[in-house]
């Protein structure tokens, strides 16, 4: 049976209302109602980005790095800690090794870089469970498959139902041979900035600053045609008399091949019959290139979510220095990564067996660019000690104490039961008595001692 036919018979007429046939749904126009693909002109444009533009790659490097740091756990939905990537624990979960072997020789930090370049030059990554291993399909060759459900109360709404996969369109309304189709249980779908202007597919975060990736591609290029041509400003000479034009010519190419290029800048420039210069157009500190190149690196910065500082622009280190790096990694972690992270987990929860008392989670623990400095975790370490202690003598279980400090979720405190009473002190243990010498006897009138032992009378 042929795919379009197994297409039809599987999902019925709906599928293909308001089309003329199966395969017209799967090639027609990019972004329409029953298929979103993204437009190859966009996705060609921003791989030539990635490639040819040195700010673009530096932002979509540093991004790539920290994502793919990250390790994948489960995580208690009761009480938010981790489990089953840790053999020590004694839970260690199978499900987790196909994030942890993706492919063969594949790793987790292989499978999250594939995924944020995707995302990042195309808005969009797609995984696709293949049983023994998972596969990464290039994003400018899937197209988002959908159809129209009725809610039978007249009212309806569109439903994704697979992607279709074409290595090699034909251009022609047809399908290639190599084209396939996946259920939508097969795909694990990634799109973590939504396209306003479509229903299922993400947005490249390049997409609002092409302008300005080509501003800054065009200063580069003119910074290297200034030094292409003697790293001097354009001269215009000229005569007093009437020229020949074949003088003219002869003029240009002898001034090109003795003063133009960077080999022959700086040389002495000699005129005669009377010609005069005159300097056209700014120098690079006339025109302040620096400046106006470092203000559209900083608004791509922006776009990527980035510190300048991170990646070391010029920008971000006039606005700071090394010695905020901490602040600015933390902002870009909070900000920018964790929500990645977070989306990349639940994309990627279909593909595995989640517990029913979890979800997948992501741990960073282990990387040490989020690391907090030795005195700051030190400090951090006290205070988490001193809310322990507190907590405890107030009658709170000390495990749940634990948990609640390290989570900052105080629902999860659970008390003992036990009143104490925190305003007295704890009496202490009262010391023991000092044993006396006894006195030394007394005498009485009969000249007897205390003791009835009789004493000498002095005179008697």
């Amino acid at each position: 049976m042929r795919l379009i036919d197994r297409l039809a018979r599987r999902y019925g007429n709906t599928f293909w209302e308001g089309q003329a046939s199966p395969a017209s749904v799967l090639t027609t126009t990019y972004g329409s109602s029953d298929a979103e693909a993204i437009l190859p002109q966009l996705a060609g444009y921003t791989r030539s980005a990635y490639r040819d533009n040195g700010i673009v790659f530096g932002a979509i490097l540093a991004r790539l790095s920290l994502f793919s740091e990250a390790t994948f756990a489960f995580q208690d939905r009761s009480d938010g800690h981790l489990f089953g990537a840790n053999e020590s624990d004694g839970r260690r979960s199978t499900a987790l090794r196909k994030l942890e072997n993706p492919w063969p020789n594949g790793t987790t930090g292989e499978l999250l870089a594939r995924m944020i370049q995707d995302a990042d030059l195309a808005g969009n990554a797609y995984v696709w469970d293949a049983g023994p291993q998972l596969v990464r399909l290039r994003p400018d060759q899937v197209t988002i498959v959908s159809k129209e459900t009725s809610t039978g109360d007249g009212r309806s709404y569109r439903e994704v139902i697979g992607y279709w996969w074409d290595p090699s369109p034909t251009g022609a309304g047809k399908p290639s041979e190599q084209a396939q189709y996946y259920d939508v249980d097969e795909i694990a779908h990634w799109s973590p900035i939504p396209d306003p202007e479509a229903s299922f597919k993400g947005m490249s975060w390049m997409t609002p600053i092409i302008r300005e990736i080509t501003a800054d591609s065009a200063l580069t290029s003119y910074k290297l045609k200034y030094l292409e041509h003697a790293a001097t400003p354009n001269l215009l000479i000229k005569y007093k008399q009437k020229l020949l034009p074949e003088t003219v010519d002869a003029l240009r190419e002898r001034m090109q091949a003795r003063y133009g290029g960077v080999d022959n800048a700086f040389k002495t420039l000699i005129l005669d019959q009377g010609a005069d210069h005159s300097v056209v157009g700014n120098s690079l500190e006339q025109m302040n290139f620096t400046t106006v190149q470092a203000a559209g690196e900083n608004r791509i910065l922006i776009a990527s979510g980035v510190p300048g500082i991170v990646v070391g622009s010029k920008e971000g280190l006039m606005a700071a220095t090394y010695s905020n790096y901490a602040q600015a990694m933390r902002r870009f972690s909070d900000i920018t990564m964790r929500p990645l992270w977070r989306s990349a987990c639940a994309c990627l929860s279909s593909l595995v067996a989640v517990p029913s008392n979890g979800r997948l989670w992501f741990d960073v623990s282990a990387i040490a660019a989020l690391r907090q400095g030795e005195k700051e975790q030190a400090d951090t370490t006290l205070v988490k000690a001193e809310a322990v202690a507190q907590l405890v003598r107030f009658g709170y279980e000390p495990e749940s104490v634990i948990q609640a400090v390290e989570s900052g979720d105080f629902t999860l405190l659970k008390h003992s039961g036990l009143a104490l009473d925190v305003t007295t002190e704890v009496p202490k243990a009262a010391p023991p008595p000092v044993k006396l010498a006894p006195p030394p006897a007394a005498a009485n009138v009969a000249g007897e001692s205390l003791n009835g032992a009789p004493v000498p009378v002095p005179g008697a």
